[in-house]
């Protein structure tokens, strides 16, 4: 997909525009996902670089969040498939280390580009290094959106080609062996990155103090906004069954809509190195 993008002619101090509020949890001026909207973009090369160092033969526990009748309640459209890697993996945003806790997968995709979708999107959520999930700005999220090739060697194939996904958290986790976290994600380095939120309630037990219950977020439409997004510009690909397998475990969706951008910039960060 060829973007074309609106180039700034002032030097951009991307650290302060992507700076987070000082509380974790404010009235709902940055929610995720966003629109984005190419006309609308700044070019920058005044960012800090991304470095990831993931595992490449991680062992990967595959749990369904639907957690019906339970506590905490999570219903089907704010559940997700997430699959966490045993042992360390990180990504360098400059000298701040973030360290992947999880990724996970919506249908359709949250984030749009000029109001165009995808059928699938996928979250790898990191902490950042000797904070907690209730910070302020705790979590870095690399985002990509999600197209069917039928012809594509995906990584991610290894979990969608199990037929044995759990349907809800009732049903036992799944174990992938041998699972190379660096062939999922596109460059890194080609991105659209911005301050925002959360797109589902956040669970974090000390976080709801702060945050309220799950019914409070969503009563209020208002999910923690603590999260520093890049989204990928180029797409993930995986064949069509792949899509089919997670579509049939979310048949009605589990995406939140896209939310008013209040004046935020959004960077494209573009860099051949």
């Amino acid at each position: 997909m060829s973007i074309q993008f609106r180039r700034s002619g002032t030097a951009l101090a991307i650290a302060t525009a992507l700076a987070l509020a000082t509380s974790a949890y404010a009235e709902g001026v940055r929610q995720s996902p966003i629109n984005i909207d190419k006309k609308d973009v700044v070019v920058t090369n005044h960012a800090p670089r991304i470095t990831a160092t993931y595992q490449s033969d991680a062992t990967l526990t595959v749990v369904n969040t639907y957690n019906p009748n339970r506590v905490p309640l999570v219903d089907k459209e704010w559940a997700t498939l997430r699959a966490t890697p045993a042992g360390a993996s990180y990504v360098m945003v400059g000298n701040q280390q973030y360290d992947l806790l999880q990724f996970h997968f919506h249908t359709p995709s949250e984030h749009t580009i000029s109001n165009r979708g995808a059928p699938m999107e996928v979250h790898f959520v990191h902490l950042k290094t000797g904070a907690t999930p209730c910070d302020p700005d705790a979590l870095l999220v690399i985002g990509a959106l999600i197209k069917p090739d039928d012809f594509a060697r995906s990584e991610l194939s290894k979990i969608f080609n199990n037929h044995s996904l759990p349907e809800d958290s009732t049903q036992a986790a799944v174990t992938i062996n041998h699972f190379d976290l660096n062939k999922v994600l596109p460059k890194l380095n080609d991105s659209l990155r911005y301050a925002g939120s959360l797109t589902a309630p956040s669970t974090f037990t000390n976080c709801t103090a702060q945050g309220g219950s799950i019914e409070d977020q969503l009563s209020a439409d208002v999910f923690p906004e603590n999260v520093q997004w890049v989204v990928l510009t180029k797409p993930v690909e995986i064949p069509r069954r792949n899509i089919r397998a997670f579509r049939h475990l979310f048949e009605e969706g589990n995406s939140r809509e896209t939310q008013p951008l209040n004046g935020r910039s959004v960077y494209h960060v573009h860099s051949h190195n």
